[in-house]
C-alpha cells in the first residue's frame, strides 16, 4: 500500500505542485497557540507535536481494512501530501533562474531568499556566493520536502512521516525561543540522519559511485548537518563546472545554470532509484 501511495502522491506533486490545498496549517497555528501557555519548552513541544499524532494514528486503525483498505490507502495518500514540503519549489527556482539569465542579480538573490535560509541569514557578496547558497537550497529543498517524508512514510507509516513534517514547521518558524529551536533542531538531525546517508549513496548509483562511496565513507558517522553532507556528496556525483570560471563573468553565468540543472537532473534520477527500490521493498 505505501508504494501506491507515494506514487499517488508523487502525481499529485506533479498536478499541484505541491501538497496542494491538503496543506493547511492554520489549524496548527492555532493549536501551538492554544499551548503556548506552558513554560516548559520541552512540554510545550511534546504536547504540541504528539497528540496530532496519535490522533492520526487512531484513524489509520479505525479505518484498517474498510473496503478491502481503500479508506486507509485515501488517509495515507492525504497524510503524505500534507508531510511534502511547502510551496511551489519550481516555480521560486523558475523566477530566480529567469533573473540570473538576464544578468539580474539583485532580482536573483530577492527570489533566491525565498527558498534559502542561508541567503536570508548570511547573505551574498558576490555571484559565486549567491550561486552556493542556492545550489545547497536546491539540494536540501528536495531533501527535506520529499526523500525525509517519503523514507519515514516507508520505514515507519504515515505517522512518522506527519511528525517530521510537524517539527520542520515548528523549526520554520523565525518567533520561537531559541532552546526550543534547538532542541528541535537536534531531533531534526536524527530524523534525518538515516535519509540523508541513503540519498547520498543513491548520488552514487546515478552518479559517480566511487568519489561519493568513498566521501560517505569519511563522513558516514561524523556529526554533519544534511545540507553539508548532500553538498559534499553532490560534489562528487556532479562535475564542478564552476572551477575554470572567473566569477561574475559570464561563463560562470552559463556554467552556474548547467550545474542547477545537473543538480535537479541528479535528484531526479535519486528519485526514480528510490521508488524502484520501494517497489522491490514492498514485493519482498
Amino acid at each position: 500500500m505505501e508504494f501506491l501511495a507515494v506514487l499517488i502522491a508523487w502525481g499529485a506533486v506533479q498536478f499541484w505542485g505541491s501538497g496542494g490545498v491538503v496543506q493547511q496549517d492554520g489549524w496548527f497555528g492555532r493549536w501551538r497557540e492554544i499551548l503556548s501557555a506552558i513554560k516548559l519548552s520541552w512540554l510545550r513541544l511534546f504536547l504540541v507535536v504528539i497528540p496530532p499524532a496519535i490522533l492520526a494514528g487512531l484513524l489509520l486503525a479505525l479505518f484498517d481494512g474498510v473496503l478491502f483498505g481503500l479508506f486507509e490507502l485515501i488517509l495515507s495518500v492525504i497524510l503524505l501530501l500534507y508531510s511534502l514540503g511547502r510551496g511551489d519549489f519550481q516555480i521560486q527556482l523558475r523566477m530566480y533562474r529567469n533573473s540570473w539569465i538576464h544578468g539580474d542579480l539583485a532580482g536573483a538573490f530577492h527570489h533566491g531568499q525565498g527558498f534559502s535560509v542561508e541567503l536570508n541569514e548570511a547573505g551574498a557578496e558576490n555571484a559565486l556566493e549567491l550561486h552556493h547558497s542556492v545550489r545547497r537550497a536546491i539540494l536540501y529543498q528536495g531533501f527535506e520536502r520529499w526523500f525525509a517524508v517519503v523514507f519515514w512514510f516507508v520505514a515507519l507509516g504515515p505517522v512518522a512521516a506527519l511528525v517530521y513534517r510537524l517539527l520542520f514547521l515548528i523549526s520554520s518558524d523565525k518567533e520561537i525561543e531559541q532552546n526550543e529551536r534547538n532542541t528541535v533542531a537536534q531531533i531534526l538531525y536524527y530524523f534525518e540522519w538515516t535519509p540523508a546517508r541513503l540519498l547520498g549513496f543513491a548520488f552514487g548509483l546515478v552518479g559517480h559511485f566511487e568519489c561519493c562511496f568513498g566521501s560517505l565513507s569519511r563522513q558516514f558517522l561524523a556529526p554533519i548537518s544534511s545540507i553539508d553532507l548532500l553538498d559534499e556528496l553532490a560534489d562528487c556525483a556532479v562535475p564542478d563546472v564552476r572551477q575554470n570560471s572567473q566569477v561574475d563573468g559570464e561563463q560562470f553565468m552559463s556554467d552556474a545554470l548547467k550545474e542547477l540543472d545537473a543538480i535537479q537532473n541528479l535528484l531526479t534520477r535519486s528519485l526514480v532509484c528510490w521508488i524502484a527500490v520501494i517497489a522491490v521493498y514492498q514485493l519482498i
